[in-house]
């Protein structure tokens, strides 16, 4: 007999359930025509009734990369159900085991979001966080707790922008601000948390002094990691937005020092060449917006800024040409991202699906 069968008769023998702890040793064979536990699955010290085996059934299904199935079989039981079986069996199941139970509440509730079921989502969420707490190892714990806090966090982020962005941020500002409290000296976290209140300081309706907690995460996320082009870039679009500019060109052209994506080089380029235009000096802002017109040659706003420093220059004809050339453009492909807005406003809420995607690895056999 395996442990695992030991540990089971014994909860069997002790445990108030259907059973008599006379019937142990005819509960042995039931259990092995029922189910035959494989290497590597979750189990339980009590597992009694359906609702027990089920949900075990539907952990086991997720280890196993069949997600879909599980979330649809986890929105068919009572929650209540599962949080007294996982608060009071989270003994018997392993920090692995754990993780996979968070990821699976975790699911069911970005799928009921996605519905703009707000209010049933939220204590999805809840119950998730609150297993994660379960994990017993603590390096354990913190990684995936912080992990779990991104996810949260920028998947509602991402909602904003397909969704009710007034939902969508205060929820992400609650998962986000939670991640700061927890991991204060993570770049990515204070970037995440940073990227999300800049949205909101942005609006024309927006509350202005998010953008200055946005400047102060950003700086905070720059002291730890001072060449990070994203993080870069953020703080000096913020300070740009906040008249900072000396201190906006100052990091803006640092980016342009470092080996960067061409994204992040295009919305460099066009601040900075926004900010000169603004400033008189037309030279400096033609050469920028030159230069992102390089950096990805198929978005237009570029080419609509250059023609009109070029014009305001005294270039006429070489301003209609550039005109002339950013309207020949083919719209199927020009500006699919809106000339770097989409990359910029919703890249980083985007980094929950390679972050979740890791989680999953991690649970997967």
């Amino acid at each position: 007999m395996s442990a695992d069968g030991v540990v089971l008769l014994a909860a069997l023998a002790t445990t108030v359930s259907p059973f008599r702890a006379s019937d142990a040793a005819f509960a042995l064979p039931w259990i092995a025509a029922t189910h035959v536990q494989r290497p590597g699955e979750c189990a339980l010290r009590d597992l009694v009734t359906r609702e027990e085996r089920d949900y075990l059934r539907l952990v086991n299904l997720y280890r196993d990369g069949r997600r879909d199935e599980a979330v649809r079989g986890l929105r068919n039981l009572d929650l209540a159900v599962v949080k007294r079986l996982i608060h009071n069996e989270a003994p018997g199941m392993s920090d692995r085991c754990l993780q996979t139970a968070t990821l699976l509440e975790t699911e069911l509730a970005m799928d009921v979001a996605q519905r703009s079921r707000w209010e049933d989502a939220d204590p999805l969420f809840d119950e998730a966080w609150q297993i994660s707490f379960l994990i017993e190892l603590p390096v354990n714990r913190l990684r995936f707790q912080r992990n779990w806090l991104l996810t949260a966090g920028l998947f509602h982020h991402q909602l904003i922008f397909v969704n009710v962005a007034e939902e969508g941020f205060t929820r992400a500002a609650h998962f986000l601000r939670n991640a700061v409290r927890l991991y204060p000296n993570d770049p990515e976290v204070l970037l995440a948390a940073g990227s999300l209140l800049e949205w909101s300081g942005s609006l024309r309706w927006g509350d202005r002094d998010h953008l200055k907690e946005a400047e102060e995460l950003y700086s905070r996320a720059r002291r730890v990691a001072p060449t990070d082009p994203d993080i870069l870039l953020h703080h000096g679009c913020v300070l740009e937005k906040l008249k900072k500019e000396d201190e906006a060109a100052a990091s803006l052209l640092q980016v342009l020092e470092l080996p960067s994506r061409e994204d992040i080089v295009y919305r460099s380029r066009m601040v900075l060449g926004g900010m000169a235009e603004r400033d008189g000096r037309l030279a400096d802002a033609i050469g920028h917006y030159e230069a992102a017109t390089n950096a990805i040659p198929s978005w237009q706003v570029a080419y609509v800024a250059l023609g009109h420093a070029l014009h305001a220059s005294g270039s006429h004809d070489r301003a209609r040409e550039v005109l002339d050339r950013a309207l020949a453009i083919d719209m199927k492909t020009a500006d699919e991202i809106l000339g770097g807005w989409w990359s910029y406003e919703l890249g980083i809420a985007l980094r929950f699906e390679p972050i979740l995607e890791r989680l999953r690895a991690e649970v997967t056999r």
